[in-house]
């Protein structure tokens, strides 16, 4: 009897661990702006179907605005990474949050810089619910924020206070995706860090408005 408890227990174990993904909690994004996404479509913008960020395991955020000099110089290597990468990470999403002064603004700055990525709706950033998404900007921007299925901030762009950047989230963003397989493939493709190929515009910070 001793051995068929042992094996019961021991196969009860096994589909614990095989169904652990499933059973694992949706991330805290998610629920809070599902319904206050839009993707970029033509002149202007339509609602994102946000049901595959529900599994996210990582998210990153991208505070800008196409008024600023310095983001409008990091955002092309940003689209150019999302583009590379994305398809072979779906357990990340990337979201924009618009600095910008009006809807049809970021619309252009979307369309106008091909962001293929989800960003919060205009009119949804005062919400309490989109501060999932908007807590984590900093003083300025450009602004990147990588963060895990719980909230919590695996790279900034400012550190201790300190402006240190986009790129270098970027680079975390990078590691982050190679270092977990549980959140895709890796996520360089070739040898060397994808970021090496992209020269640093800026090391300034434009005040977000």
């Amino acid at each position: 009897m001793k051995t068929s408890h042992f094996t019961v227990a021991g196969l009860a174990f096994a589909l614990v661990l095989a169904f652990a993904p499933a059973l694992r909690a949706e991330n805290t994004v998610y629920p809070a702006v599902k319904d206050s996404l839009v993707k970029s479509k033509g002149k202007n913008v339509e609602t994102f179907d946000a049901a595959a960020l529900k599994d996210a395991k990582y998210v990153a955020i991208y505070y800008s605005a196409s008024w600023c000099g310095p983001c409008r110089a990091f955002t092309p290597d940003l689209v150019k990474w999302y583009k590379r990468n994305k398809s072979k990470n779906p357990h990340f999403e990337l979201i924009f949050v618009s600095s910008d002064r009006s809807a049809k603004d970021m619309a252009e700055y979307m369309k106008a810089d091909d962001m293929e990525w989800p960003a919060l709706a205009f009119d949804k950033k005062k919400d309490s619910a989109s501060s999932a998404v908007t807590k984590y900007s900093g003083r300025g921007i450009p602004c990147l924020v990588l963060i895990d299925e719980t909230g919590k901030v695996l790279s900034d762009s400012y550190v201790d206070g300190n402006y240190v950047g986009p790129r270098k989230v970027l680079e975390d963003i990078e590691k982050t995706l190679k270092d977990n397989p549980a959140a895709g493939a890796a996520a360089s493709g070739s040898s060397g860090s994808a970021l090496d190929r992209f020269k640093s515009t800026s090391t300034s910070t434009t005040p977000a408005r």
